[in-house]
């Protein structure tokens, strides 16, 4: 079950029972992929008699900010348009790194614990703990207690700088194989830049972790 902790500091809304109901029962609605969320209204209308959960315009979560759209009603009723800002706090079941990992290592499970934390800051870039992670390496220098996230890490290569490949030329419908070797690193349906013996560079485009084909 969605978990919510509320915090409302100085702030009293005209029919707040009402409203405070509808509030988290929308944003129960909207954050239901998260574990459970916090939240507390930052910047709220000032001077009306009552407010209400706008279905004009569409909410919007920005990392750590959640704007939503209301309508405020002044003493003689009339209705005009806001915004509240409410600042959350995102929380799932994440990678934490147990250990620093260094630039490049393949990654094992038994790098990480499986821990909750606060992801609100990450957008839609953490990786998901059902992720078969053993099918990356890391992008750069992990540092103990880092939450793993899609920009720090990387398919593990299929081809590696150095490796010997056969470059496949596929032309007029005859294959003309060339043993070339890998400038770069590279995964599957990657272009990476190979060289031959003679020094001869190419472009191949990656079939596997011994063929490539070439790009014109």
């Amino acid at each position: 079950m969605l978990g919510l902790i509320s915090i409302l500091i100085g702030l009293v809304f005209g029919q707040g029972q009402n409203f405070n109901a509808q509030l988290k029962k929308y944003l129960d609605e909207k954050l239901n992929s998260y574990a459970k969320y916090e939240y507390q209204i930052i910047q709220a209308p000032k001077n009306y008699s009552r407010i209400e959960i706008s279905d004009d315009r569409k909410s919007r979560l920005d990392k750590n900010y959640f704007y939503l759209p209301v309508k405020i009603y002044d003493n003689k009723n009339f209705a005009s348009l806001s915004l509240l800002t409410i600042r959350v706090k995102l929380y799932k079941n994440v990678f934490s790194a147990s250990r620093e990992i260094k630039r490049n290592e393949n990654l094992l499970p038994n790098m990480f614990e499986v821990k909750m934390a606060d992801v609100s800051l990450y957008g839609d870039n953490v990786v998901n703990v059902t992720e078969d992670i053993s099918n990356y390496r890391s992008r750069v220098l992990v540092r103990t207690g880092t939450i793993l996230s899609e920009e720090i890490i990387e398919p593990i290569p299929a081809v590696n700088k150095g490796d010997k490949v056969v470059l496949h030329t596929g032309g007029l419908g005859v294959d003309v194989s060339i043993d070339v070797t890998a400038r770069q690193d590279g995964s599957v349906g990657d272009v990476i830049s190979v060289y031959s013996n003679g020094n001869k560079f190419y472009k191949g485009k990656i079939v596997d972790k011994s063929n490539l084909t070439l790009v014109e």
